[in-house]
């Protein structure tokens, strides 16, 4: 990453960075209309009134953060967390990446912490101690604080964060007093009176609070305010989408992480836009079907097909082929809660398709059918949903009508269709990351997921690289029991030449009309397969 800061009245010099192309610019005309869709969905699922106040609050943030902006680093945000005693970490509740963020901070922090959470009502403040005293596991502390009616987003994100407080030795604070409290600004308040009371000069608060109340004029001015100054405060604002759009306009939104507004205020990005309101969207819909004494009206359930769709046509538009999908009749996504899937498996797949469904089913892993342009998708998740996303336009592209499970005969094949699915994911969320040979050995080494997978995959990639080296095919030495390994093992190779295939296309490496060309192949074809290991060696070296 460049350390290289900019003058003050410009974001970037043009010199310093090649801008897109002017064609590139509908990337950015059309994620920005993708964020406004999904801004609007959340409206209406919230209702006007609440849409409009989140709106309206949003937009003031977004007013404090117009400032210029140089390039930073994660090393110079961890120096100046250092050099503070009270740090203002925004979070966006129902984003995953957000806490995960604040996690890899905390990690590297070697003072006394005081871990400072919203997501906890002051008064159950008691049993955040009797966590951190060992009298309540994480279960008993959930469910004594009330934190699927009170809080209601996801524990499982929030949950690493306690046991690294525990592990590290760090207090934990309870911030959140909507019991009572109607307005925000009370709450900010009520807050802030609390963690001014917790505040030391000799150690570091680190609070973690909804991202739109760390605007200067809200939560920070409340504590200067009773602490009259004394703190040494820093603020980290997540995902600005004013920044995230002035990057990528240059098309620098993949290579910078983070910028600096001034010495106490920063800003990481971890992840676009769009998938942070999606994520939200996900969960209001989430959250209106497991309310069964008052749901909300059909239209507004969570339906996955419309999700995947939805990233169909914005995958479609990126490789200028929105016109062939502006129908998908053909398509019906399942979640894991769906007791129809079987039936729909077994009247839409063979006996061999039905075979390696079941066995995926069991273990949670996700699979489409072309056949029936059914899919399974057990995590209601960004990327789970992009990755079927991308697993649908190729089997369209390519008129594909069966799954390539014939194993070990399909590998190849199959591993393309999953580098396929993982580049149109990558093309949705230019954040996630694949798998690498380092990780399977360090997962394989910690007995962490599926061994038998793990461990074809890196025999695959052996062999593989052999075929690329000498011409020759080496047989795998790995016979794996379950045939889904197969399917998972392809998926986390896939992810791998899926990475590649992203960074040569977004370098321009590979063409658009070269990556459809591809796409429009049968993977289950002799003459795909003659081209299949050139299509490696050009995005592997």
């Amino acid at each position: 990453m460049t350390k290289k800061t900019t003058p003050k009245k410009s974001v970037l010099k043009a010199s310093d960075h090649k801008r897109r192309a002017p064609a590139d610019l509908e990337w950015v005309k059309t994620r920005r209309r993708l964020l406004s869709q999904v801004k609007r969905d959340v409206r209406q699922r919230l209702g006007e009134s609440q849409g409009r106040d989140i709106s309206d609050f949003n937009l003031r943030y977004e007013r404090e953060l117009r400032k210029a902006w140089t390039i930073s680093s994660q090393d110079e945000v961890l120096r100046r967390i250092g050099n503070s005693n009270l740090v203002y970490g925004g979070d966006f509740h129902a984003l995953e990446q957000s806490q995960r963020t604040h996690l890899r901070l905390l990690r590297q922090i070697s003072k006394p912490v005081v871990l400072a959470l919203e997501s906890f009502q002051a008064s159950a403040q008691k049993y955040l101690d009797a966590y951190l005293e060992g009298e309540l596991t994480l279960d008993e502390l959930r469910a004594k604080s009330n934190w699927d009616r009170v809080w209601g987003f996801s524990w499982d994100h929030y949950r690493p964060l306690l046991e690294l407080a525990k592990e590290r030795g760090f207090q934990l604070l309870a911030l959140n007093s909507r019991a009572g409290v109607h307005s925000l600004a009370d709450r900010e308040q009520k807050a802030a009176q609390i963690i001014a009371r917790a505040w030391s000069p000799d150690r570091l608060i680190y609070v973690l609070f909804g991202d739109l109340h760390l605007a200067p004029a809200h939560l920070p001015s409340k504590v200067k305010a009773i602490l009259k100054g004394r703190e040494r405060a820093m603020t980290i604002h997540l995902n600005s989408e004013r920044v995230y759009f002035q990057l990528a306009s240059k098309g620098l939104e993949s290579d910078i992480d983070v910028v600096k507004f001034n010495d106490s205020s920063f800003c990481i990005l971890s992840t676009p836009p769009w998938i942070k309101w999606q994520s939200y969207l996900l969960f209001l819909d989430r959250a209106a079907m497991a309310d069964e004494d008052d749901r909300l009206d059909d239209e507004s359930d969570f339906d996955p097909t419309d999700q995947v769709a939805l990233l169909v046509r914005l995958a479609a538009a990126d490789l200028k082929m929105e016109p062939k999908f502006k129908q998908l009749n053909d398509l019906a996504v399942y979640g894991e809660n769906d007791e129809t899937i079987w039936r729909e498996v077994e009247k839409r797949s063979d006996n061999n398709e039905r075979v390696i469904a079941g066995e995926l089913l069991r273990s949670g892993q996700r699979f489409y059918l072309p056949s029936g342009g059914l899919a399974y998708q057990p995590k209601a998740t960004i990327n789970s949903a992009a990755a079927i996303a991308g697993l649908y336009l190729h089997a369209r592209l390519s008129q594909r009508k069966k799954s390539l499970w014939n194993f070990p005969g399909d590998l190849r094949s199959q591993v393309w269709i999953e580098a396929v699915s993982y580049l149109i994911s990558k093309m949705i969320n230019h954040s996630r990351r694949s798998e690498t040979v380092a990780g399977l050995q360090t997962k394989l080494r910690a007995r962490s997921g599926n061994a038998e997978a793990l461990r074809l995959a890196l025999d695959i990639r052996l062999s593989e690289m052999a075929r690329l080296q000498s011409g020759r095919e080496r047989p795998l030495q790995i016979r794996p029991r379950q045939r889904s390994s197969y399917v998972e093992a392809s998926r986390i190779l896939g992810g791998m030449l899926g990475e590649r295939l992203y960074l040569a296309y977004r370098s321009r490496k590979l063409k658009t009309d070269t990556l459809v060309n591809w796409l429009k192949r049968d993977p289950g074809s002799r003459a795909f397969l003659d081209i299949y290991d050139g299509i490696v060696e050009l995005v592997m070296n």
